[in-house]
């Protein structure tokens, strides 16, 4: 089957690799329709994030079961899935305790990095991790089923209230995850973004939007009289900016991933002004709610706002990234959330 497969630094290969099977009775066989590009997917291929070597990429892959292991009972032949890429031991303290994101061998488990993913015609996987997709879903939404799981973690997490104004700083595929996930829940919702075609998208969903240079705090209290109850590093490195702007009793949200980004703050203002920071990101066994929370989100499908065959890849993430992964061009971004389609 052809595959996307990681092979070193920066570097992964469009090729043909052998079709899984079936190996346990509990498995469930999956013919993939496509799967978003997450920032995860980019960091592996810029050599931010590791994967193993001779790994498929990819994790918030849909499409249809073709096969099932004998003790199989909830799908059958035919049923359209998603794939819960957050996966572990299930033995080890943190399991036991039902938290799954925090597995002590958790790295044997990641979908894309560490275990085949769904950048691939095929995927196998156990029946506990795969959900059935309402009938009345599109494969576009399903796909930011996962992402949107990560996001409302967070958001519960920090007990976002109907009073709070709410900061998101980036507004790339979970950037505006985090704003149409604020309109809902907040009073006020307010994105930055540097890049105008994203830019544009992001102001059909939030409040308001502005290049970062354009936020300053006497803009902030023109808009809201003070500063934020929530503010969302969607970036990765702008905690900075979140610490900055955010009120007393506030809560800062890190959701981006930047290895080499850190940030310093004197412990007695995080103290004396009640901060709390907020780092539950990861999945935690999240999809079925957020299966049900999508179905109230009907612009949630228009997040998808490009898809590409899965053979174009580079034309993807280049287009996502905003320049050439090969030879460092700036390019123009393109798309908020792309799917490679098979």
């Amino acid at each position: 089957m052809k595959a996307l497969v990681y092979q070193d630094l920066k570097q992964v290969t469009y090729q043909d690799i052998e079709e899984p099977t079936i190996q346990k009775p509990n498995q469930v066989k999956i013919k993939i329709y496509g799967s978003g590009i997450c920032g995860t997917d980019l960091n592996i291929v810029k050599g931010k994030v590791p994967a193993n070597k001779g790994t498929i990429i990819g994790h918030e892959g849909v499409g249809t079961v073709v096969e099932v292991g004998d003790e199989v009972r909830g799908f059958k032949i035919g049923d359209r899935v998603l794939v819960d890429p957050t996966q572990s031991c299930g033995t080890c303290s943190y399991c036991r305790e039902g938290l799954f994101i925090y597995c002590e061998n958790f790295d044997d488990y990641q979908v894309g990095m560490t275990t085949h993913g769904t950048f691939a015609e095929y995927f196998v996987g156990d029946e506990k991790y795969i959900y059935a997709i309402p009938d009345s879903m599109s494969w576009e939404t399903a796909m930011m089923i996962e992402p949107l799981g990560c996001v409302l973690q967070t958001f519960m997490k920090a007990g976002v209230k109907p009073s709070d104004s709410v900061l998101v700083l980036g507004s790339g595929a979970i950037g505006s995850l985090c704003q149409l996930v604020s309109k809902r829940l907040a009073r006020l919702t307010v994105g930055t973004e540097v890049d105008p075609f994203r830019k544009e998208f992001a102001s059909e969903i939030a409040d308001y939007v502005f290049y970062p240079q354009e936020l300053t705090l006497d803009k902030v209290y023109e808009i809201n009289n003070k500063k934020f109850d929530i503010v969302v590093d969607a970036v990765g490195n702008q905690l900075h900016v979140g610490f900055e702007m955010i009120a007393k009793g506030g809560k800062i949200i890190p959701m981006g991933y930047d290895d080499s980004y850190e940030v310093t703050f004197k412990s007695t203002a995080v103290i004396n002004d009640g901060i709390s920071i907020i780092g539950a990101v990861a999945n935690h066994s999240m999809i079925s709610t957020a299966l049900k929370f999508a179905q109230s989100i009907p612009e949630l499908e228009q997040m998808v706002t490009a898809k590409e065959l899965l053979s174009d890849y580079e034309q993807a993430f280049n287009g996502t990234i905003g320049y050439d992964l090969r030879t460092g061009e700036t390019l123009p971004m393109n798309s908020v959330k792309t799917a490679l389609i098979l």
